[in-house]
């Protein structure tokens, strides 16, 4: 299962320099506990492992991690392979990936690999999740994330949420207009904020305004956007301003959406639902990197 995003080389990119500076925070003069146990004369094979239930993420991005490793260590023999496609479902006590090397190339990499690891398995997790509910419930609406990233990793989050079945929002300030409360208070109103973007707007990309109330709905849905934003609507009003929803818009819900409310709004009739938990409060999942000895033991007990 392929995942196809349209910023693949500039998240590798992303990875690439991130993880060169972890691991020169990690190891700024080497790892001196392997060096004292002069581990690498032992060669070695670890086996990444989930004691839960996953969606795969990380293939597209972890050979940069790799890479950068090798950056440092210009000698390593380091290699990683994956078991498992992005996007897929992997059950509990599953093998994610193996990583072949000497003993201390293989204990070097370990945590550094598992950080970028965790993270993008628990985004694509939570993401996964609540795509689920939305799927068994039969209803048509979109998990969108925000811009509630960790920064530097805005891609690389989002890349984990499109593994879990999630759609993106717009990936920086550049690439949609997104017109705020804050916007609109500089102008006079909803509609005089959209026709003054829509003459000042210098390259055509879509629109979308926030609204407060039905008011504001009701003026943006007559001057005409690509998506209106219902922020803090609860479902209720949610389901009212759904009866007067052209085709031609589509309808976002934002603020304050959970895994115990997120069907109501789906109910309600909106298009797409934004939730910046499932990237700013990100879950590390049960994974653990063992090597060949500790699996041979555990298999003996």
């Amino acid at each position: 299962m392929s995942i196809s995003v349209p910023y693949l080389d500039p998240m590798r990119k992303t990875v690439f320099q991130l993880a060169a500076m972890a691991f020169q925070e990690d190891m700024p003069e080497g790892d001196i506990t392997v060096e004292a146990l002069q581990l690498e004369r032992f060669p070695c094979k670890g086996y990444v492992k989930t004691r839960e239930s996953l969606v795969m993420a990380g293939v597209a991005w972890g050979d940069q991690v790799v890479e950068a490793f090798r950056a440092l260590h210009p000698e390593a023999q380091l290699k990683l392979h994956f078991n498992v496609e992005d996007g897929q479902p992997v059950d509990p006590g599953a093998t994610l990936c193996t990583v072949e090397a000497p003993a201390d190339e293989v204990l070097a990499f370990e945590r550094t690999f598992l950080n970028f690891l965790s993270r993008s398995l628990g985004i694509a997790k939570q993401t996964a999740t609540l795509v689920g509910m939305l799927e068994q419930a039969r209803v048509g609406t979109r998990v969108l994330d925000t811009r509630k990233t960790q920064p530097g990793y805005r891609l690389f989050d989002k890349y984990s949420v499109r593994c879990g079945g999630g759609w993106n929002h717009r990936l920086n300030l550049s690439d949609q207009v997104l017109i705020k409360e804050n916007h609109i208070a500089k102008h006079d109103g909803v509609a005089e904020v959209l026709r003054f973007v829509k003459r000042n707007l210098k390259r055509p990309v879509p629109i979308i305004i926030e609204v407060q109330n039905f008011d504001e709905c009701r003026a943006a849905i007559e001057e005409g956007c690509d998506v209106i934003m219902l922020d803090n609507f609860s479902p209720e009003q949610v389901r009212e301003a759904c009866t007067s929803k052209p085709n031609t818009i589509e309808f976002e819900v934002s603020g304050g959406i959970t895994s115990q409310n997120i069907l109501e709004y789906c109910h309600a009739g909106i298009d797409r639902i934004s939730i910046g938990a499932i990237t700013h409060s990100v879950k590390a999942p049960d994974i653990t990197l063992l090597v060949e000895e500790e699996l041979n033991r555990d298999h003996s007990h």
